[in-house]
């Protein structure tokens, strides 16, 4: 899932908002608090899905240390994430996109085309379609009925 344009926010409640509504598990879809839960727990991160929805709305106070640096992990993120300023942050959200071999061929593409400012328009209104017609094809394929099991 790309990230998305909206700044994540300056709270750790709207950062880890934020994150869950910009990350995706590898079938594409949103990761749900309880499976974040039981991943931080499973790795040694003791946390109920209640109180990890609660750290996420803001309605607990911000967690201690150990459990700062177990959502940033599960999120493949710096602690630093819940705290550094926008501008860094900018910056670290660039180094962990181009850590992906896709993202990165492709911007050393765009560095190597020397593309004009409308090249490299055309280029993001391209994704933007790829995007939307993938997007629909997610669509169609969660609609898609299933046959009725035969007796």
């Amino acid at each position: 899932m790309p990230e998305a344009d909206d700044p994540p926010g300056e709270t750790f409640a709207e950062r880890l908002d934020w994150l869950f509504r910009n990350s995706a598990d590898p079938a594409g879809k949103p990761y749900s608090v309880r499976h974040v839960a039981n991943e931080l727990t499973r790795r040694g991160c003791k946390i109920s899905h209640t109180h990890l929805s609660n750290l996420r709305q803001g309605r607990a106070p911000d967690p201690r240390r150990s459990v700062v640096d177990a959502i940033a992990a599960f999120f493949q993120r710096s602690p630093a994430f819940f705290t550094e300023v926008t501008g860094q942050r900018d910056q670290d959200d660039l180094v962990h996109a181009l850590a992906d071999p896709h993202i990165k061929q492709v911007a050393m593409r765009l560095v190597d085309a020397r593309l004009s400012p409308e090249g490299h328009a055309a280029v993001v209104a391209m994704i933007e379609q790829v995007q939307r017609l993938e997007a629909a094809a997610r669509g169609r394929r969660g609609n898609v009925e299933r046959p009725a099991p035969r007796d």
